[in-house]
């Protein structure tokens, strides 16, 4: 959910999602729709986990997977450099941390469209707002890593309508 978020809010990949912000960050249905079509295809597996916080879903490769692939070549080889971007900078996560960046960027954002910019202190404060349970330090971190990658645009005095890249 996250990485679909990122790849279409960060890099433009025209996924279709209209996310909204939720218990865990930003979040679509049809996210989860497309990964349940995507089970059913044999193309991806899940099972349930248990977490000390509750439980969540792993996702592996399906026995179909290169079968489904070879039906979507051609836009999967569009993006594929974007792909690879989005594992290389967040497929080593945890889901809190994923949960933390994409809300930061959610609210970046957001302070995009009302044409607003945000300093980092303003910006970690309406994170810690909306996700207190994550320390002051550690939000503080995950903005100047996404400043120092390019990723927030308010932050930067970028607040054009149009944000993607």
């Amino acid at each position: 959910m996250k990485l679909a978020y990122l790849l279409q809010t960060v890099k433009g990949v025209p996924l279709g999602y209209n996310f909204r912000l939720y218990t865990y960050g930003p979040y679509e249905s049809d996210v989860l729709n497309d990964l349940g079509q995507a089970e059913s295809m044999r193309a991806v597996g899940s099972k349930i986990v248990a977490y000390p916080s509750g439980s969540g879903y792993v996702f592996s490769p399906g026995p179909e997977r290169e079968k489904v692939k070879s039906m979507a070549r051609e836009d999967l080889a569009k993006y594929e450099n974007t792909i690879t971007w989005a594992i290389t900078e967040f497929g080593h996560r945890t889901a809190a941390d994923l949960e933390l960046l994409s809300t930061i960027i959610y609210a970046d954002r957001d302070s995009c469209e009302r044409r607003q910019r945000i300093s980092p202190d303003d910006l970690c404060r309406q994170v810690r707002e909306i996700k207190p349970r994550f320390s002051e330090e550690y939000v503080q971190q995950n903005i100047s890593f996404l400043k120092e990658k390019g990723m927030l645009l308010a932050l930067s005095g970028y607040v054009a309508s149009n944000h993607s890249p």
